[in-house]
């Protein structure tokens, strides 16, 4: 393995470690899965059982008992469309946007500190690169290879 091959996979393992690290301590109060749908409601506003599904890439019947759940939970509300009547849109409650916050909120907290021993320098350089990662064409591809495609 080479020097660059050995770091990358150190680098790998701190990321896998930073994340169990901050889940851990930042359980939300729902199942990672209906977290996850939580999330991607509240990223776009109101969206379908469809986009949700697509979203996440999930069976739109395993969705749809998420949406269930986190409905009788209090957490999401659905509407009718007054568009198209053969769809149901589906929008954060007020609860499920206070969970959303309280939780992103206190994963911030927990990065944070998680971050303070890497001084100013390192935090910044460490942040540009997470930036950099997220937002990188790779993710796509990543995509496409996990669902077959």
């Amino acid at each position: 393995m080479s020097g660059s091959e050995g770091g990358a996979a150190e680098a790998a393992e701190g990321l896998v470690r930073l994340w169990e690290c901050v889940d851990r301590r930042v359980a939300p109060a729902v199942p990672p899965a209906q977290f996850r749908v939580l999330r991607v409601v509240g990223a776009v506003g109101v969206i379908t059982s469809t986009k949700i599904a697509e979203a996440t890439d999930a069976m739109p019947s395993s969705i749809s008992r998420l949406i269930g759940r986190l409905q009788g939970a209090g957490l999401l509300v659905k509407e009718e469309n007054s568009n198209n009547r053969r769809e149901t849109l589906i929008r954060l409650s007020a609860a499920g946007q206070e969970l959303l916050r309280e939780v992103e909120e206190q994963r911030l907290d927990e990065l944070r500190r998680l971050f303070k021993p890497l001084g100013l320098r390192g935090g910044q350089a460490l942040l540009q690169g997470m930036i950099a990662l997220n937002q990188s064409p790779a993710w796509e591809d990543a995509g496409e290879r996990a669902s077959g495609g």
